[in-house]
């Protein structure tokens, strides 16, 4: 009877021992190469886009990291909707904006739309989507934080096994590890020698300044930056296509999650919006012949275009947020609101919509008047570009009001898309130098400010030389300054832009 408990009690542990064994997770040949493609496209990432934006290198490593997750999300079984062809084909659309443009500012736009919309393709193409999520912003969260986040580890645990695996992974390791032991002794020894000989001094001095130049410390400070990019990114791609051992988007979970916001009585809610109404419309009354001056091109007594055209617009952005956060009270924290929101509540939001479409008008007509006198600026410019598409995201929320089962997600998605390109691929600083060179030559400008001009990128000093505003020798003054207050000590000269303007100045 002992016996046979003991058998019992053995037979168990092995069995619970073999259980542990099988439960240690396999791992495939894509996932490994995977791991390895996630690491040189972080590295790659951090030189080429967050250091330093290169130009026609920096669209290679997004096209070649769009491509890999795509050859890895098809090997790992996924298909492709027509939705998230689109999606990739406008990823690779926007990757070659860093090949047109010089702007820095620009870029950076350029590298947050590929991240964002990058994440979103992986998401969309694993849940297998066709088309913009009605709840986006619960997608986006997930694409972009949940999975990656919850397999942030994975990466070091695929290494760590293929290493214990691989005799070529031990031997390195144990190479690493006699490095490590020797370091203390050669350095020993080699101070002993120095002390011991100018002549060997002086050439051990050099190759160590040779070895741990600034260069070599800023490529291992990228190293160790991409350390974390490279498991985040890997994180993504094996969560999204491992889609068991998360949490899917659940419409339903999304519906209790707005459900579960609402508890603020739509009368306390209409009592609290209309104060704010109602002042909003004393005040537009109240100063309609300030504001509509702007449509007659006339400047009020007291005032310079600046001034009038500055006060607009802080008044604008303001009012804008403040109609937005009670757009979002109203649609989110009301007891009643989605398809039982009643009719009080959707006049509430079409008249603050109205209202801030009308000051918009008025503002964008401001900014028109100011720059018929003063020209372009990239502020004017991207403070114009902003109020367009505020104006348009107001619009579809007054069409919402009328259309509940519009899918607002996709218009905005979609709008945005198309507004950033159009901004992104219009090479803003071009567009100002032409701009306010033709406004100087017609005589609408007293002056032109080519000090403006010297500042900017290729992309303005290009224009300007075609346009015969500047001469080769202010562009080598500028560019010279530019090398001396370069972060990374070296200015961009890998666009289009740069190599047509060296082209033509050498």
């Amino acid at each position: 009877m002992d016996n046979n408990i003991c058998d019992g009690m053995q037979n168990a542990v092995y069995m619970q021992k073999a259980a542990k064994v099988k439960e240690k997770p396999e791992y495939s040949r894509a996932e490994v190469i995977m791991s390895a493609v996630s690491f040189l496209a972080a590295f790659c990432i951090v030189r080429y886009a967050m250091y330093n934006a290169m130009g026609f290198i920096t669209t290679g490593v997004f096209i070649g990291i769009i491509t890999a997750a795509i050859i890895y999300m098809k090997v790992r079984g996924c298909t492709f909707t027509a939705f998230n062809k689109l999606t990739a084909a406008v990823l690779y659309v926007f990757c070659f904006v860093f090949s047109i443009t010089a702007n820095d500012f620009i870029k950076e736009l350029a590298a947050l739309f590929i991240f964002g919309a990058g994440a979103y393709m992986i998401y969309s193409v694993s849940a297998g989507s066709r088309g913009v999520e009605r709840y986006l912003p619960f997608a986006m969260c997930k694409a972009i934080f949940e999975y990656p986040f919850s397999h942030f580890g994975k990466q070091a645990a695929i290494t760590q096994d293929h290493i214990s695996k691989s005799k070529a992974g031990s031997n390195a390791k144990l190479i690493i590890i006699g490095l490590l032991l020797t370091v203390p002794l050669t350095a020993v020894v080699a101070g002993l020698l120095m002390s011991a000989d100018d002549g060997f001094f002086d050439m051990l001095s050099d190759v160590f300044y040779r070895i741990f130049d600034e260069g070599i410390w800023n490529v291992i400070f990228q190293l160790a930056i991409a350390v974390p990019v490279s498991m985040y990114f890997f994180g993504m791609m094996y969560a999204n296509t491992h889609r068991g051992k998360i949490n899917p988007l659940d419409e339903q979970d999304c519906l209790k999650k707005l459900f579960g916001m609402r508890f603020v009585s739509n009368l306390i809610m209409y009592t609290a919006v209309t104060p704010i109404c109602i002042l909003y419309v004393m005040f537009f009354f109240s100063q309609a012949g300030y504001f509509l001056s702007a449509f007659g091109n006339d400047l009020p007594e007291g005032f310079t275009y600046a001034d009038y055209a500055r006060q607009g617009f802080f008044e604008l952005c303001a009012v804008a947020v403040i109609n937005l956060i009670v757009l979002c009270m109203i649609s989110l924290f009301s007891k009643k609101a989605g398809k039982e929101k009643p009719f009080a509540l959707k006049l509430y939001s079409i008249v603050l919509s109205v209202f801030t479409i009308i000051l918009i008008a008025t503002a964008m007509s401001k900014m028109v008047m100011y720059i018929n006198n003063y020209g372009l600026t990239e502020l004017r410019l991207y403070t114009s570009w902003f109020m367009v598409l505020l104006a348009i995201v107001f619009v579809l929320i007054i069409i919402k009001q009328f259309r509940f089962d519009m899918k607002f997600s996709s218009y905005f998605a979609a709008v945005f898309t198309v507004m950033l390109g159009l901004l992104c691929f219009s090479r803003p600083e071009a567009l100002i130098a032409r701009y306010n060179i033709e406004m100087y030559r017609s005589g609408q400008l007293e002056e032109l400010d080519k000090d403006a001009i010297l500042r900017m990128s290729d992309d303005g000093l290009l224009a300007a030389f075609n346009e015969g505003a500047i001469s080769v020798g202010e562009i080598n003054r500028s560019k010279e300054r530019i090398y001396r207050h370069s972060f990374t000590g070296c200015a961009e000269s890998y666009n289009i832009s740069s190599v047509i303007l060296d082209s033509k100045t050498e």
